[in-house]
């Protein structure tokens, strides 16, 4: 009985070891002059193969991308649709600016994974 517990315990440890691994939390900056941008980003994502929509975005996972005094941020709800807010506030859909800097974000989510 003792070494079945053992067993348990160290499988337990094994599965939650293995799904904090794969929920990562990044986050990259780059200031000069006139230049600031900040994107972090946690979680598993997918994304359309032009690379302009995010597909999906596991629980707890999100985009935030600040580029000088505009931001985007994604995020899911709980059934998994993907909700926008540009500066703050909530939007249904992009505007050009809003889609531009969700095409530069994801751009650079897909740089860092390769």
């Amino acid at each position: 009985m003792k070494k079945l517990s053992i067993l348990i315990l160290a499988l337990a440890v094994i599965v939650i070891s293995s799904c904090h691994r794969h929920h990562r939390h990044v986050t990259i900056v780059t200031r000069s002059n006139n230049y600031n941008m900040k994107l972090e980003y946690e979680g598993t994502m997918a994304f359309n193969n032009e690379g302009t929509k995010v597909e999906a975005i596991s629980k707890d996972g999100f985009i935030d991308y600040k580029r000088n005094s505009d931001e985007i941020y994604a995020a899911p709800d709980a059934v998994g649709h993907i909700h926008y807010e540009l500066n703050g506030t909530p939007v249904n859909q992009l505007d050009n600016m809003g889609q531009n800097m969700l095409n530069e974000a994801i751009r650079m989510i897909i740089k860092r994974s390769r």
